[in-house]
């Protein structure tokens, strides 16, 4: 996945950089692009040699030196595989185990709960209900919306019930073989004959199904963890921190990614959008990322797959990170013709949320201003290729 996603660890200016925080001194390319080299032989030792805690170690604080300079890059496989060899490198054998397994529990629990509401049966679950039954024939569109509504919260109740096996010893085979379904299912949905959504996102569906298929191993004994020692404490409060924490994602208490909100409909959201009067005006790489508008003379930027080509991932699904990119595209390239709408989250019985709009690069600074986090972009580490003549800022 770290190949995969190469440029977003060692890629130039051409997609911004959104730093978690803003004062933190940004890094030359050269020194990102060691660091990122350094990421990936810790990973690669971690996986390979006998003694692999060290260079474990070794690829966290690489991994979040790139990431405090960059919030897209802090993507839910790199969060994921820092937490669960956390436990299996700090605490006693057995423990580490166990707690390992109690994460993939939460991860399938949050990811269901993210999903039932309103929302997800509205926009993304039809979505996935109607991928999925495509090869078959079936329009589930043709279905009474009860039908169809069930059918949809019947995906994420399925996470909640992988969740609730893989928690107990005597249904932890049904919930492997739950497990094996859910990935396939998603993998096939995702995959190009389906969504056609991003390598890294079938990867690590394979990957996660494979390792919750070996911890869950009925071969793979769990040795009783020794008395908790002073030194495991600061550990066992991460593991629940990072169990609890999501629970407040939808008042903004955690993050989407880090709450393991995969593929929910009701975070928050930003759209971007360029007048159509400077469309010409923008380089291609921007240029062929606009889609249609809702109406009106502005045309919406597709940042997911803008990001998609630059770096291989989708953008970072936080308000904040969005705001980041829009103000260096306003920066960059004139910030008369960037409009942004933040939307945030969607409650989960109506759906309703919350609309902010900003037109010109100080509104946007200013909108940005309002985020408890960093949602300004970091500086150029190159100057950027005039765009153009500067006229005034177009009507409408």
């Amino acid at each position: 996945m770290l190949a995969l996603s190469w440029p977003l660890w060692a890629g130039g200016d051409d997609f911004p950089r959104v730093p978690f925080v803003r004062s933190l001194p940004g890094p030359s390319l050269a020194a990102d692009r060691a660091v990122a080299l350094v990421l990936l032989s810790g990973l690669v030792a971690t996986g390979l040699t006998r003694r692999w805690k060290p260079w474990y170690v070794v690829s966290v604080a690489a991994l979040a030196w790139l990431v405090l300079n960059d919030q897209h890059r802090f993507q839910p496989w790199a969060y994921q595989y820092v937490m669960t060899v956390l436990f299996l490198a700090a605490l006693p054998r057995g423990e580490g185990l166990r707690y390992a397994r109690w994460w993939f529990v939460a991860l399938y629990a949050h990811s269901g709960l993210s999903k039932l509401d309103v929302s997800f049966c509205n926009e993304l679950g039809p979505v996935f209900l109607k991928t999925a039954l495509g090869p078959f024939g079936v329009d589930p569109a043709r279905w009474p919306a009860a039908w169809r509504n069930a059918a949809v919260l019947a995906m994420p109740i399925g996470e909640l019930a992988v969740a609730a096996a893989l928690a107990f010893p005597k249904s932890r085979r049904l919930g492997r073989w739950g497990a094996v379904v859910l990935h396939a299912g998603l993998i096939g949905i995702l995959s190009p004959f389906g969504l056609h959504h991003s390598t890294i996102v079938l990867v690590w569906n394979a990957a996660v199904l494979a390792e919750v298929w070996t911890a869950f191993g009925p071969d793979l004994a769990q040795e009783s963890g020794a008395s908790v020692s002073w030194r495991s404490v600061p550990f066992r409060l991460v593991f629940w921190a990072g169990v609890l924490l999501p629970l407040g994602e939808r008042w903004g208490v955690f993050d989407v990614w880090p709450s393991h909100a995969l593929y929910a409909s009701h975070v928050e959201r930003v759209v971007v959008s360029l007048h159509e009067s400077e469309l010409s005006e923008w380089p291609p790489e921007i240029r062929r990322h606009v889609v249609e508008g809702q109406g009106g003379p502005w045309r919406t930027l597709d940042l997911t797959g803008w990001s998609r080509e630059a770096r291989g991932t989708p953008v970072y699904p936080q308000n904040r990170a969005g705001l980041g990119l829009a103000e260096a595209l306003a920066a960059r390239y004139g910030g008369r013709f960037v409009r942004v709408v933040a939307y945030g989250p969607a409650d989960r019985w109506t759906g309703h949320r919350r609309r902010v709009e900003a037109i010109s690069l100080g509104a946007i600074r200013a909108l940005g201003d309002a985020s408890l986090l960093n949602a300004h972009p970091a500086p150029l580490r190159r100057p950027p290729e005039p765009l153009g003549s500067q006229a005034s800022p177009p009507n409408g």
